[in-house]
């Protein structure tokens, strides 16, 4: 069987479209009905089996033809019926990061990827967002993590079609947003250990928007107990700072407990650091509670008193948000905050 000319194979069949000049010849559609895969497929100048691989995100399509067909459906502001594909949504999390496939990134994208499964929508996971998401056909998108790039890229794509952020803290009100209340987990760790008697306690974590929440937290326990801050021990360290040299620099400072909040491993890091670099004993020398990672931390020497996040409530509740914006039900609570919980073990005395 003679393949069509835009690469489809057999499954464009005798149905196809015929390859006339469509953007001329096309007849023109009643005013306010809503576009169709054969309104697209006329514009595009291909066949509507055409269509529906571009729009399914499958193979076998040639470059041009697709991003021709994304063109149009962009020109027509196509929103296909469920009858018509399979919804797909993106998970976005960002390339550069080191917790892309594993901790906090790796946890929540897995979390999401079932949530969506169990709700029969399909899920795109870009390993260059850059690169692959302008070539897809996608109906939403979960942005986990982001940088600078990606995240203009987003914007681009949020102004025709819903997105959710997780953990998202400096947002529009027009956004869609899921997070946990790192507010209240700084807040928590630092009267920990405030209520254990501990008054240089120390705050170590990178210059991300979550972190800074965290600190904001730490930060108004230490003042409501009338504890000064001292910068060396509460500060936000930038890519340029080893995470060896932070800790040093906060025990250096005095620091008699340390918060290293994250669901990335920090915490692991930071016992490792204490231990094994500076002959540490926790909790008899110092004091120390991380972000939770789900049967590590309860295994560690010592097991770790730790703040932990709902990540898999957190990937339920942004599956639910864009189940309900991709099938045009309206979400009238655009932010939700999940609460945080201390897991008490033996890390701090």
């Amino acid at each position: 069987m003679t393949k069509s000319k835009d690469n489809q194979g057999p499954d464009a069949g005798a149905n196809a479209a015929p390859k006339t000049p469509a953007r001329h010849a096309a007849k023109p559609r009643e005013a306010g009905k809503r576009a169709t895969i054969y309104d697209l497929a006329r514009l595009a100048n291909v066949s509507p089996g055409t269509v529906s691989r571009v729009l399914n995100n499958r193979d076998r399509v040639k470059t041009e033809t697709r991003e021709a067909v994304l063109r149009a459906a962009a020109d027509l502001n196509l929103k296909p019926q469920a009858s018509v594909r399979n919804r797909e949504v993106a998970i976005l999390s960002e390339p550069t990061y080191p917790d892309r496939f594993g901790g906090y990134a790796g946890t929540l994208t897995a979390h999401l990827s079932f949530a969506f499964a169990r709700r029969n929508i399909g899920v795109l996971l870009p390993v260059n967002p850059l690169v692959e998401l302008p070539t897809k056909f996608i109906d939403g998108i979960v942005v986990v993590t982001e940088a600078k790039a990606l995240r203009e890229l987003v914007v681009e794509l949020e102004k025709r079609m819903p997105v959710v952020h997780i953990d998202k803290f400096q947002n529009a009100q027009d956004e869609y947003v899921v997070c946990s209340d790192h507010y209240a987990a700084g807040y928590m760790a630092a009267r920990h250990f405030i209520e254990r008697g501990k008054r240089r306690p120390a705050f170590v974590g990178g210059d991300y928007a979550a972190f800074a929440e965290r600190l904001k937290g730490f930060k108004k326990a230490l003042s409501e107990a009338e504890i000064p801050i001292d910068e060396q021990r509460a500060s936000l360290y930038g890519p340029e700072s080893n995470y060896m040299s932070v800790v040093t620099r906060a025990v250096r400072a005095g620091a008699d407990a340390i918060y290293a909040p994250g669901s990335s491993y920090e915490a692991l890091e930071c016992l490792h650091v204490l231990a094994y670099v500076m002959g540490m004993k926790v909790p008899q020398d110092i004091s120390l509670i991380g972000g939770e990672n789900e049967r590590v931390s309860s295994l560690l020497n010592p097991p770790l008193t730790t703040i932990e996040e709902p990540l898999r409530e957190m990937a339920e509740q942004a599956a639910a948000m864009l189940d309900k914006l991709t099938t045009g039900h309206r979400v009238t609570e655009r932010r939700v905050v999940l609460p945080i919980r201390l897991v008490e073990r033996n890390s701090v005395q």
